[in-house]
């Protein structure tokens, strides 16, 4: 008998299909909203990220699913300590020019030298610590459990959301130190249309690329060909096919990207190039696998809390951070990665 070597695709329920449809439409609409703003930079992008850090809070507060009446209290502390962690570092250095000359303060000037590195308050951390702990002893529902959740959940995802400023803005710093051989001039440009409205953002977009391609491969590819289930306790729909998938595809474009933008004379980075490509290799492979442990981390969470979504502010995805989790990990991660590079060691001296 003749051995059948045809490799068998899984069936289109109509549910899936509806589920495709409902996702792709709202990706696009999310996209039509944030890619001018990623491409834009200035305001745009730092509103943007404002305004994503809103939405989080409330989000990462609502997975607690409180019913007291303390609630509000727990999403306004939550707010401002998000807040102070992604941003504090621009409010220390540039509060006084702001209030002494607004109409001459140039965002992106300040945001350029400020996310030169990623920056953790240690007075910001005891507060968090010191607030959430308070309301566990006026509030019996908000428990120790609680607590640390939210102290955690607070620290990581507001520094990763700081790491979207670093990777928008920081081109900016890291292209004006760029000199030629005789160390004179910068080798590049950075007043130009074309660098603050397009090569500033390929760090931003290589980031992008590595997160939304393992996504989308992992799905289609886990949709037709899954077979093997990946971690059934964690995330009973993810399988080793779509895992796979994802990873190789993520890996082929980013590193793709990254080779033929230096190629035409656009580097991502100046430590991003065909020179040297070892760090190119290493950051594209590396990107797919954080991406995967993001996804898994907030879906653990969301087990534990005993919910499908963190919200449903997005049709066919969930919330913010059911769609937004592996960018953030991804952000987090290349962020450390491109400081260690371009700074050693030193950078992470306190």
């Amino acid at each position: 008998m003749k051995k059948n070597n045809k490799i068998e695709t899984n069936e289109i329920t109509p549910e899936i299909k509806v589920s495709m449809k409902t996702r792709v439409i709202t990706a696009l609409v999310l996209a039509a909203v944030c890619v001018p703003c990623v491409f834009l930079g200035n305001w745009f992008f730092f509103a943007l990220s404002f305004f994503l850090t809103l939405l989080i809070s409330y989000e990462l507060v609502n997975v607690v699913h409180m019913q007291s009446k303390l609630r509000f209290l727990i999403m306004i502390v939550t707010i401002v300590l998000m807040l102070s962690f992604v941003y504090w570092i621009v409010f220390k250095n540039n509060i006084k020019a702001v209030i002494d000359d607004f109409d001459n303060f140039d965002i992106t000037t300040v945001l350029s030298n400020n996310f030169t590195n990623l920056n953790i308050s240690p007075i910001l951390l005891l507060v968090a610590a010191g607030a959430y702990f308070f309301i566990t002893l006026v509030e019996e529902e908000f428990t120790v459990q609680r607590a640390c959740y939210m102290i955690a959940m607070v620290v990581v995802v507001g520094l990763c959301i700081q790491s979207f400023l670093y990777l928008r803005y920081s081109p900016f710093n890291v292209f004006s130190n760029y000199l030629t051989q005789d160390g004179s001039i910068p080798v590049y440009d950075i007043n130009t249309p074309l660098f603050k409205y397009f090569q500033s953002t390929l760090l931003f977009v290589y980031v992008i690329l590595g997160t939304i391609v393992n996504d989308i491969g992992a799905y289609f590819i886990g949709v037709l060909f899954g077979k093997h289930k990946l971690n059934p306790r964690i995330s009973p729909k993810k399988t080793w096919e779509g895992f796979a998938g994802g990873c190789v595809c993520s890996f082929i474009v980013t590193a793709a990207f990254a080779f033929i933008m230096d190629a035409v004379n656009l580097p991502i980075l100046p430590n991003l190039s065909l020179e040297k490509w070892y760090w190119v290799i290493l950051i594209s492979l590396f990107m797919p696998l954080i991406a995967n442990l993001g996804d898994f981390t907030f879906s653990a969470i969301k087990r534990s809390f005993n919910i499908k979504d963190f919200s449903h502010v997005l049709p066919g995805h969930g919330g913010i951070l059911d769609r937004f989790d592996s960018l953030l990990l991804v952000s987090g991660f290349v962020s450390v990665m491109l400081v260690f590079i371009n700074s050693g060691w030193e950078a992470f001296k306190f």
